[in-house]
């Protein structure tokens, strides 16, 4: 079950979606700390700081990567997520773009953005334990 107390104390310290995604997933794949990676994730935050692919989903798929180091085992998991991500949040959002769901309306950012961060990470999470990664 996610832990939204910790997302927000994650984000009360600064971390965008994107490096929260990481570093949560750190922590739960028993994985060290990795101050550099977390901030080399910032790059990511709101979509490339330019409205484009959602930073969570984008985070998570670099949590993929770090978790499965096979690269075509990896690359089946980002895109089973990305189609999950597509299938769920596409529609009702006019893309999977930053700018899509958040839409113009900053309080998107603390209303709609912590429960795909949710989704989007037990998704993550699900597609690790599906292929043999114990968490």
């Amino acid at each position: 079950m996610f832990d939204s107390q910790r997302l927000k104390n994650l984000t009360a310290k600064g971390l965008c979606c994107s490096q929260a995604v990481l570093q949560m997933g750190l922590e739960d794949c028993g994985l060290d700390e990795n101050p550099e990676l977390i901030q080399a994730v910032a790059g990511l935050c709101g979509g490339l700081h330019s409205g484009l692919v959602c930073g969570i989903l984008s985070g998570a798929a670099c949590l993929l990567s770090l978790c499965i180091p096979e690269k075509e085992n990896a690359e089946k998991l980002i895109k089973d997520l990305v189609q999950w991500f597509k299938d769920t949040y596409e529609e009702e959002n006019g893309g999977i773009n930053c700018e899509n769901i958040v839409a113009g309306d900053e309080m998107n950012k603390l209303l709609k953005c912590p429960k795909i961060l949710a989704a989007t990470y037990e998704k993550a999470l699900e597609l690790l334990e599906e292929s043999g990664y114990e968490l």
